[in-house]
């Protein structure tokens, strides 16, 4: 049967799209990523999309009729292969049934919460979005009702059983929570503009105090009404074990869907969610008793044993360093930068963002231990964050699923020697300083999501991983945010995206943490790292240096990849990659001189 997409347009062959389906494949990828002409040979990566993007551009497609996975995004390195890869949406297998009410595997995130300790209520995320004139608080209470009803895990129950202290966790019922009491609104059509930040700030706080998780309710609204004929701001607090970085963007798409409707008196209806968080739960549990799993462990213990370089002269004492505003700074890269650092580097090196920002963070740290003497054997541990939907545990659809999926893994990077007057020069040392990195991070099987099935749901696993060495820096990723020309229901990307919010008494689980955001603006996209620290480890100053040496050796990385002859394959490239990285340098070499 011919698909409606198979059709040829009236654009030319080559580059230009010449069927349907990649017409739309393209204008799909110009869309999320805020590019224009994107063309047949244009990849998805090169143009500075990483696997969080692909997650809205699976979306986007099956929303226009075409089945695409996050895989097929990022392996395929035009949109020519991705536009043959693509599949029309009735042509899939009908989907399994799939309830979302009832009992949900205590996933290894949640378990991890569960050992920090401290405070459960407040940890939150916030995020601040445009709200259109004409916005009722009657309004307000109907769409905030269908998010809850549609989204099951905004209807999260957690259960403290007894003396053991384990956590249970349930999605009600839909109807079981109403959203009219987790609605508020505050009249702020008298108050200057200038003054709403610091409003915004004190409500999304007393919201985050009337956060009750074993009650079931782990969301609040706040509308700061600016009158019938402004916009306004809506502050949404979500507990942390419902909502991460990735679910916003479903949360936002969906209330400007529910907009439309209410605007024309309709019907609120959401995008089906083709994967609930309950059935994603159940496949973790799932796969932490297969026995593949375990053939893991050595590795991971390899990367967690003793002897990186270390943060301060004493070890950070559980409990002792409570996170705190107070011991935050945010500082952004400029476009001119960031630009090249996410399209330019990445694609020379057919590498991931990710490889390149933990380039630079290797190179910066490298730099930061030497100059105080802790750089143990030189290499450096850290954790990673990722953002859990990776398909490599089952074949699912989790691009409209709200939860909270975060993967959290130990990386252990080296660079070993290093020429650092080289490096200072921007020259080869970089570079190759970014193909070490890249092979370690692809070392990792499955981008690390079976660390936490073996770390906490597997008993035989576990208690080893919990005697191992544990990485003091956390380094978060979160993805690249398009922030519309202020648009309704767009993330006002001034109040943070997708960060997380303690509340007191919530102790520090690293000695530094740094979560970072591309956050695309008029003139282009910034990069935006916010760094916290443990005071009793680290001082402000010493993370304050921390920061401008990453930036810096970002700024060595772009300088480098102007270089004649930079970039270039490494071995986990090839299908067959018995090759060493020295032996394909040659070989790359021959090629350019012929």
């Amino acid at each position: 049967m011919t698909s409606p997409f198979d059709g040829p347009n009236a654009g030319d062959a080559g580059r230009v799209p010449a069927t349907a389906r990649q017409r739309l494949l393209c204008e799909l990828v110009a869309d999320v990523l805020r590019v224009s002409d994107v063309r047949l040979d244009d990849g998805f990566v090169a143009l500075g999309g990483d696997s969080i993007i692909a997650m809205q551009l699976v979306s986007r497609a099956r929303k226009a009729g075409l089945r695409i996975t996050v895989g097929d995004v990022l392996v395929h390195r035009d949109m020519k292969a991705l536009a043959q890869a693509a599949t029309p949406v009735g042509q899939e297998p009908a989907p399994v049934a799939d309830s979302g009410v009832g009992p949900v595997v205590t996933t290894p995130i949640v378990q991890w919460f569960r050992e920090r300790g401290g405070g459960v209520d407040t940890y939150h995320q916030l995020a601040v979005l445009r709200t259109p004139a004409g916005l009722t608080e009657a309004r307000l209470t109907a769409m905030a009702q269908a998010l809850l009803d549609h989204h099951d895990a905004l209807r999260l129950r957690l259960s403290v059983r007894g003396g053991s202290g384990d956590w249970a966790l349930e999605t009600l019922p839909v109807g079981a929570v109403d959203a009219a009491p987790a609605v508020r609104r505050v009249d702020v059509a008298r108050r200057p503009e200038g003054e709403w930040a610091a409003l915004v700030r004190q409500e999304s706080d007393a919201a985050r105090d009337r956060l009750r998780p074993r009650e079931g309710t782990v969301l609040q609204a706040v509308w700061c009404d600016a009158g019938p004929r402004r916009r306004g701001l809506l502050a949404l607090v979500v507990h942390h074990l419902a909502v991460d970085s990735l679910s916003w963007r479903v949360l936002a798409d969906d209330l400007a869907t529910a907009w439309r409707a209410v605007e024309q008196n309709a019907p609120i209806a959401l995008e089906p969610v083709p994967t609930s968080f309950r059935r994603w739960s159940e496949v973790l549990g799932e796969q932490a008793r297969e026995r593949a799993g375990a053939t893991e462990l050595p590795g991971w213990l390899d990367r967690l044993r003793p002897g990186a370089a270390r943060f301060g002269d004493r070890a950070r004492v559980p409990g002792r360093d409570l996170e705190s505003r107070d011991r935050s700074f945010t500082a952004s890269l400029p476009a001119e930068v960031t630009e090249e650092l996410l399209t330019t580097v990445p694609a020379l090196f057919h590498a991931d963002v990710n490889d390149v920002l933990l380039t630079g963070l290797a190179l910066a740290l490298d730099d930061w231990h030497r100059r105080r003497g802790t750089e143990g054997d030189g290499t450096a541990l850290l954790h990673l964050e990722g953002h859990g939907r990776e398909g490599a545990l089952g074949d699912l659809d989790l691009s409209r699923t709200v939860g909270w999926f975060t993967s959290m893994f130990p990386v252990r990077l080296d660079l070993g020697e290093l020429d650092r007057a080289e490096v200072d020069a921007a020259g080869p040392a970089v570079g190759a300083a970014v193909k070490r990195v890249k092979e370690q991070v692809r070392g990792i099987p499955d981008k690390g999501v079976r660390y936490g099935l073996l770390r906490y749901l597997n008993p035989d696993t576990g208690p080893l991983l919990e005697q191992a060495a544990r990485p003091e820096f956390v380094f978060n990723y979160l993805g690249r945010f398009a922030v519309p020309d202020d648009t309704d229901w767009s993330v006002v990307p001034e109040y943070g995206t997708g960060l997380d919010g303690t509340g007191p008494g919530m102790p520090m689980a690293h000695s530094v943490e740094a979560n970072v955001a591309t956050v695309d603006g008029a003139d282009g996209p910034v990069l935006r790292a916010t760094w916290s620290w443990a005071d009793s480890v680290v001082s402000e100053a010493d993370t304050r240096e921390l920061a401008a040496t990453w930036f810096r050796m970002l700024r060595l990385l772009v300088t480098h990849a102007r270089e004649p002859g930079a970039g270039g394959l490494t071995p986990s490239d090839l299908t067959l990659s018995s090759l060493s990285q020295h032996e394909l340098e040659e070989i790359e070499s021959d090629l350019r001189a012929v």
